[in-house]
């Protein structure tokens, strides 16, 4: 099933263009929804970003994190209220807020309308990020993160927002 899974995933197919070899669509695809429903596809990347980090000697919960976002087409038959147009970017579709550790590993992803500016975005990600990560303390984030939300992340989440200058 996992691989069946992946394979939709990895070649951004269609689930009734499975090849033939795997289960039937229908039984993959019921997998893939109670999977996502319970949690397991979360669970499976924080454990796998805490067997790399116990690897490397460091802690296995990161304390610090690196947010960003990419504007990315979405196709056609996306609704018309989850895309709009990103102007700075010339993109129409969806903004992606990834928050990752100093590793580079997946704490967290976010989509939006590709037309909401960074700062309005993201700022329920800090404190969703705040309940499966406790220990997270300091979050790196550009300029298109400023304003409101560095205030909010100390005031509110007691985290140390530093904005990089790019």
């Amino acid at each position: 099933m996992f691989d069946a899974i992946r394979y939709v995933t990895d070649n951004a197919c269609e689930w009734r263009a499975l090849p033939a070899d795997f289960p039937p669509y229908q039984t993959v695809f019921g997998f893939f929804s109670r999977w996502t429903r319970a949690g397991v596809f979360n669970r499976v990347r924080d454990e796998l970003r805490r067997a790399i980090r116990l690897r490397a000697g460091r802690c296995p919960n990161p304390v610090a994190g690196v947010i960003d976002s990419q504007s990315v087409r979405a196709a056609a038959t996306v609704t018309g209220r989850s895309r709009s147009y990103d102007a700075r970017k010339k993109v129409p579709g969806r903004k992606r807020h990834l928050v990752v550790d100093t590793f580079g590993l997946l704490m967290m992803v976010m989509v939006t309308a590709a037309g909401q500016p960074d700062r309005d975005a993201a700022r329920e990600l800090p404190a969703r990020l705040r309940m499966p990560h406790p220990q997270l303390t300091l979050i790196w984030g550009d300029s298109a993160y400023a304003g409101t939300l560095v205030e909010r992340a100390r005031r509110f989440l007691r985290l140390i927002a530093i904005r990089s200058i790019t």
